[in-house]
């Protein structure tokens, strides 16, 4: 066997395997998360809260009926305030929502969106909110936008969306309920393996409760250019390795 000309055929069908993904339509890569029922054994919920916050809570658990269209996740906050800029975030990760740089590709930019609902009344924007990310052992928080929900548009069912999200939208926050604008994830093909989900939060001088709900949860992630193809000639590679 001539393994110069197996090479040379090999190469051939590797670049014309690369330059046909390189051409395909951009959604062939796109990789969804979505959830509508919110079953309790899927989501966990990790309560953060800064100094002047301490003693806040968080609950969450599916409520079975009500929701855009039936199940959804009920969201209440009790931010108990012992001091000014009072702070309390509640970050809900899906259990089997993980994402992998390394395998499924560099991220260009991720949409968001989620539906929303204020069960209260009273002031404010009911409860902040936006896609969390939980990548080795830190916690990133959209940040550009915060997504709000104040009960004149959100007494009903209404959704709340961010497209093109970057690394830099997302801020990390620590244990201790600071958020690091300089800390981001890492999109890059190195970057570590995300845990996806949300966050809620609220914050200010007083103590108050809120009670929101959260339904049809979605993140698309969007692969860098060229991602696509590197996948499909790992796995040309590969295949041929097998052989």
């Amino acid at each position: 066997m001539n393994i110069l000309r197996a090479n040379s055929s090999t190469a051939r069908t590797i670049l014309a395997a690369a330059a046909a993904i390189a051409c395909a339509s951009p959604t062939m890569g796109i990789t969804s998360f979505f959830d509508g029922v919110f079953n309790n054994s899927d989501w966990a919920v990790t309560t953060i809260t800064n100094a002047n916050g301490t003693g806040s809570f968080v609950m969450g658990a599916q409520s079975p009926a009500g929701g855009n269209p039936n199940e959804f996740r009920r969201v209440s906050h009790a931010l108990n305030a012992t001091g000014p800029n009072s702070l309390l975030v509640g970050v809900h990760l899906k259990a089997n929502a993980f994402y992998n740089p390394a395998i499924s590709g560099a991220i260009s930019s991720i949409a968001y969106s989620e539906d929303s609902i204020n069960f209260s009344s009273q002031g404010g924007n009911g409860q902040g909110t936006g896609l969390a990310i939980l990548q080795s052992g830190r916690y990133y928080l959209l940040r550009n936008p915060i997504l709000v929900m104040p009960y004149s548009g959100f007494s009903t069912w209404s959704p709340n969306v961010a497209g093109s999200i970057s690394a830099s939208d997302l801020h990390e926050i620590t244990n201790t309920g600071t958020i690091n604008s300089a800390s981001n994830p890492d999109f890059s093909a190195s970057g570590g393996v995300m845990q996806l989900g949300f966050w809620r939060g609220n914050s200010g001088n007083i103590s108050y409760d809120t009670s929101c709900g959260i339904d049809n949860w979605n993140v698309r992630i969007i692969p860098a250019p060229g991602a696509l193809a590197l996948a499909g000639i790992g796995g040309l590679m590969a295949a041929r390795r097998r052989r």
